[in-house]
């Protein structure tokens, strides 16, 4: 049976999460390129992350605030043991912060189309995923704090104010799995795409974890996609049949406000 398509028209939402504006003396291009080189971006860390939506907090200085990490670790527990590869999976930027989301964060997000419900009279039904998981994240954060507003800094800056907890010079993805990866995935992963014929662990190393799983029979053969993004940026959508790769499928949105369709379930 077809899946079902949302149309999402969101004109003016412009990376609000990511670039907020109070971080004036941050200039526009610089925020971008530190989104660019940075999200996505893999390191082993070198302190252990705590569940829950603190997170860790490092001073541009180098120092943690260990105190607080400790109280952290022992209310809310262990998120991300050090010595592990993690993935930056989205920057925001504050006054004087910036703000660091590890493996998805710590806190379980929800899609605006989530909040729907349809239906008639005094009986509605929501539209979300019923496979979503409803605990809370398993990612955390980090929290750079600069002294003072922020200032003009390059990615190797950055890097630097990080590497006391998150290492950027270690091994590649590739080279932490177990299992042996092919040239042409070996390039995909590198370039941080997904490809058909890829296993779940490859795509994990490409992509990171996706921001929700839809699982469905079709024809007799169970399917599951992986869905990354939301309107208006681009969204991907990995499906697999078992362990593999079969299709991959990306919408992108326009730019200047146009008015694109993006589909929530890949079309059939």
């Amino acid at each position: 049976m077809p899946r079902r398509l949302v149309i999402a028209s969101i004109l003016m939402l412009v990376l609000s999460a990511a670039m907020s504006l109070p971080a004036q003396n941050l200039k526009p291009a610089t925020r971008m390129a530190i989104l660019r080189d940075l999200v996505a971006e893999y390191g082993v860390l070198q302190a252990p992350l705590p569940r829950g939506e603190e997170g860790l907090r490092l001073e541009a200085s180098g120092a943690i605030d260990r105190d607080a990490l400790q109280y952290e670790l022992t209310q809310q527990g262990t998120a991300i043991p050090a010595k592990v590869v993690v993935q930056v999976t989205a920057i925001a930027f504050r006054d004087r912060e910036i703000e660091f989301e590890i493996n998805g964060g710590g806190k379980k997000k929800t899609k605006w189309y989530e909040h729907i419900e349809i239906g008639m009279g005094t009986r509605t039904t929501p539209i979300n995923n019923p496979n979503a998981a409803a605990n809370a994240g398993t990612g955390s954060l980090i929290t750079l704090r600069f002294p003072g507003k922020l200032q003009e800094m390059t990615v190797e800056e950055i890097k630097d104010h990080l590497s006391p907890v998150l290492d950027f010079n270690a091994k590649s993805p590739i080279l932490t799995m177990s299992e042996p990866v092919p040239p042409e995935f070996q390039k995909a992963i590198e370039e941080k795409v997904a490809a058909v014929g890829m296993s779940r662990d490859m795509v994990l190393a490409a992509l990171g974890p996706p921001d929700r799983k839809v699982r469905e029979e079709i024809d007799g053969i169970e399917e599951e996609d992986w869905i990354y993004g939301s309107p208006p940026l681009k969204v991907t959508f990995v499906t697999f049949q078992g362990e593999e790769v079969v299709e991959v499928q990306e919408y992108s949105g326009g730019v200047r406000g146009e008015v694109y369709p993006y589909p929530t379930q890949p079309p059939r």
